[in-house]
C-alpha cells in the first residue's frame, strides 16, 4: 500500500509538517530502557521513502533505507565474527582501475577486503580484477562501492577504524534506496530485521531511522484531548 498522491504537499513536505509537530520535548520520541522497538503494525508506505507503522503508544515514519542501513550494518558484523561475511562470485570479473592513493591501499588492505567477502588481485599497474563481491552488494553499483571503499580507507586511521568505514560502506551501497516502492511483504520483513538490531533508531552513520508520534500528540493535535 503506498499512501499519497499528486496533489497537495510533497511527501517530503508532510513528513516535515508531522516532524514539526512531533518534536516537542521529550514525549515526542518513545524510548525504552533497553533501546528496543515495540511490536509494530506496518500500514503503508508514504513517498517511497517512509514505511508508516503502528505501534502501542502511536504512530511510527520509519526511513527505509536508514533502517536497512542499519540491519546490514549489523548483519556484516555478525558474519565477519562468525564465518566470515556471504561473498558471491561474478559471472564477469570487475575491472576497477584506481589511482595512485588506492592502489597503495588496496594493496595495504587486500587480505581486510578478502575478509569483507571480496575476491580481489592486482590486474596491471593501475588496476584490479574483483571476481566475487559480499552478497550484501548483489544487484548495486558495485564498482562505485569499491573505488568508495578505497576513498575511505585513503583517510588515514587505524586498521579497526578502516574495517568499520567498510562495513558503514556496504551496507550504505546495500541498504534499499529512497524512492524505491515496497510491497507489504518488503516493509513487513524489514520493520521485523529492524526489530531485531541492537540500535533500531539509529543508522550506522548516527542519522534517525525512525520519527515516533505518540497517540496522546494526535489526539492534541487533532483537538480530541
Amino acid at each position: 500500500v503506498e499512501l499519497g498522491g499528486t496533489a497537495g504537499p510533497s511527501p517530503g513536505e508532510l513528513a516535515l509538517e508531522v516532524q514539526r509537530s512531533a518534536v516537542q520535548p521529550a514525549a515526542a520520541v518513545e524510548r525504552s530502557a533497553s533501546g528496543k522497538l515495540p511490536m509494530l503494525r506496518v500500514l503503508g508506505q508514504l513517498g517511497r521513502t517512509y514505511i508508516i507503522a503502528e505501534g502501542p503508544t502511536g504512530m511510527y515514519l520509519i526511513d527505509q533505507h536508514a533502517a536497512h542501513e542499519r540491519v546490514l550494518y549489523e548483519r556484516c558484523q555478525t558474519e565477519r565474527a562468525g564465518s566470515g561475511v556471504s561473498s558471491q562470485k561474478l559471472l564477469e570479473p570487475l575491472v576497477v582501475e584506481v589511482g595512485p592513493r588506492q592502489t597503495v591501499l588496496a594493496e595495504e588492505h587486500l587480505a581486510g577486503l578478502t575478509d569483507f567477502g571480496f575476491e580481489i588481485e592486482p590486474f596491471g599497474a593501475d588496476a584490479y580484477l574483483v571476481r566475487a563481491v559480499p552478497v550484501i552488494l548483489q544487484g548495486t553499483d558495485q564498482e562505485q562501492a569499491m573505488m568508495d571503499i578505497l576513498d575511505e580507507g585513503g583517510m588515514g586511521g587505524t586498521v579497526q577504524a578502516w574495517e568499520e568505514k567498510v562495513t558503514i560502506n556496504l551496507a550504505c551501497h546495500g541498504a534499499t534506496k529512497a524512492g524505491r516502492t515496497l510491497t507489504m511483504q518488503d516493509m513487513q520483513e524489514l520493520v521485523r530485521q529492524l526489530e531485531e538490531t541492537s540500535l533500531p533508531r539509529t543508522c550506522p552513520h548516527g542519522r534517525p531511522t525512525m520519527l515516533h508520534v505518540s497517540a496522546e500528540r494526535l489526539e492534541r493535535e487533532f483537538g480530541r484531548k
